[in-house]
């Protein structure tokens, strides 16, 4: 987490918004992502209890930022700066899906906390 917190001071300062700005895009974008992925608030909630989420999560993430500094390769400024980032890194525009390994990590916290998937329907 360390080096994505580095990640996001970087990115931040790019982008002339706050740090404080960057995590809550990225965790309210998770969210969102897992709502609509998940269809349901109870899923939802194992897939954040699930490490191997956020490291994906992460690497999706700077995999976007990459695009965007290879595409504005200058510092941002301007005051809708965070509203263009939040549709950059939306998932609803980029055609993401957790990878095998992240689902069966998953698969592995629904068994460690003895939750049966018809329970989260």
């Amino acid at each position: 987490m360390e080096n994505f917190n580095q990640h996001i001071k970087e990115m931040s300062q790019h982008l002339n918004i706050s740090k404080e700005e960057v995590h809550n895009l990225f965790l309210d974008l998770a969210d969102e992502f897992l709502m609509d992925y998940a269809g349901n608030a109870n899923a939802a909630k194992i897939w954040k209890a699930t490490p191997k989420f956020w490291l994906w999560w992460q690497q999706m993430w700077r995999n976007r930022d990459k695009m965007i500094l290879k595409r504005y390769p200058e510092r941002l400024t301007g005051k809708n700066t965070l509203s263009l980032y939040s549709v950059w890194q939306n998932p609803k525009y980029n055609d993401i899906k957790p990878t095998c390994v992240v689902y069966e990590a998953f698969i592995r916290t629904l068994k460690q906390k003895k939750i049966l998937l018809k329970q989260l329907i």
